[in-house]
C-alpha cells in the first residue's frame, strides 16, 4: 500500500472520529439518562431524542426507588384536596410535595393486576410511623368511577384499613357521590376518597367479616375509616387520619409497584 493511500485513510480515519465525538446518542438505563458523544446537554438533542425523553420523564414520574411509584403524598398542606371530579382524574400537585398522581394514571397503570401497595404514615401528635401493606392491588376503570381492589394487608397500622372498610368501593368527590351511603361523605369528611364501609348500614362481625342485622355502625363507619386526602390543617373528621378522626397524621404517601 502506498504512503498516499495510508495518508487519504489515516485522514479519513481522523474526521470519522471528529464526526463520532459531535454525535450525541443517549440511552434510558435505571432511570438515569447514559450519554455518549458530544450531546453537550438536553439542547444539543435531536428533537426525537428530546420527545422521548420527555415521554420516559413523564412516565416515570414520581419514582420512589426499588421500582415504587408514588401516587399520593401529604407533607405540607400547600395542595387543596377538596377538589372535583376532573382534576382527581387527571393528577395535581407536584411530586417534590403535596401530589395526587391521577385516577386515570392509576388504573392504566394497575389494570393488569400483579401490583403491591405501601402507605406510609406518620402521626400528627406522637410522631409515630405507621406501615400498610397490601400484596394485592388495582384501580377499576372510570365506567365504573375507579372502584378500589385491594387485598392482602400486613403492618402497624391496625386492623383498621382499606381492605375492611373502603375496599370494591367507588371514588367520590365533592361533585361525584358514589358512596352509595346514607349520607354524603365527602362533604362530611373533606376528601375525594373511596368512601363507604364494607357494610353500608350495620356493623361487620370481626369474626366472618359479615354484615350483622340490627346493630348499627358508628356514624362514621358509613364513610369507612381511612380519609388521607382530609384537608391537612383540619381536624376532627375533615383532617387526614386512619383508623378514626382521633388518630391524625402529619404525612402519608401511597406507592405501588409491581411485583416482582
Amino acid at each position: 500500500m502506498s504512503l498516499k493511500t495510508w495518508i487519504l485513510m489515516l485522514f479519513g480515519f481522523a474526521i470519522y472520529l471528529r464526526s463520532e465525538a459531535k454525535l450525541c446518542v443517549r440511552r434510558y438505563v435505571n432511570g438515569k439518562w447514559i450519554s455518549k458523544g458530544d450531546c453537550g446537554g438536553p439542547v444539543r438533542m435531536s428533537e426525537m431524542q428530546k420527545e422521548v425523553q420527555r415521554k420516559i420523564e413523564d412516565e416515570n414520574k414520581c419514582i420512589a426507588g426499588k421500582g415504587w411509584t408514588v401516587f399520593q403524598r401529604r407533607v405540607n398542606g400547600d395542595v387543596d384536596f377538596y377538589r372535583d371530579w376532573n382534576d382527581y382524574k387527571k393528577g395535581f400537585g407536584d411530586c417534590d410535595g403535596d401530589m395526587w398522581l391521577g385516577l386515570e394514571e392509576l388504573h392504566e397503570r394497575t389494570k393488569e393486576g400483579n401490583m403491591e401497595m405501601e402507605i406510609n404514615m406518620i402521626t400528627k401528635n406522637r410522631g409515630i410511623r405507621w406501615v400498610a401493606k397490601y400484596s394485592n392491588f388495582r384501580i377499576g376503570p372510570g365506567s365504573d368511577n375507579y372502584r378500589l381492589h385491594v387485598s392482602g394487608y400486613s403492618g402497624n397500622a391496625t386492623e383498621y384499613d382499606l381492605s375492611y372498610s373502603n375496599n370494591n368501593r367507588q371514588f367520590s368527590t365533592k361533585d361525584a357521590d358514589n358512596d352509595h351511603s346514607v349520607m354524603n361523605c365527602v362533604s362530611l369528611f373533606g376528601g375525594g376518597w373511596w368512601y363507604g364501609a364494607g357494610c353500608a348500614h350495620y356493623i361487620v362481625d370481626r369474626s366472618s367479616l359479615n354484615c350483622v342485622s340490627g346493630r348499627i355502625q358508628y356514624w362514621y363507619g358509613y364513610c369507612g375509616n381511612t380519609n388521607l386526602n382530609g384537608n391537612f390543617n383540619e381536624t376532627g373528621n375533615k383532617g387526614i387520619w386512619w383508623r378514626s378522626s382521633s388518630d391524625l397524621m402529619r404525612f402519608s404517601e401511597m406507592k405501588f409497584r409491581k411485583i416482582a
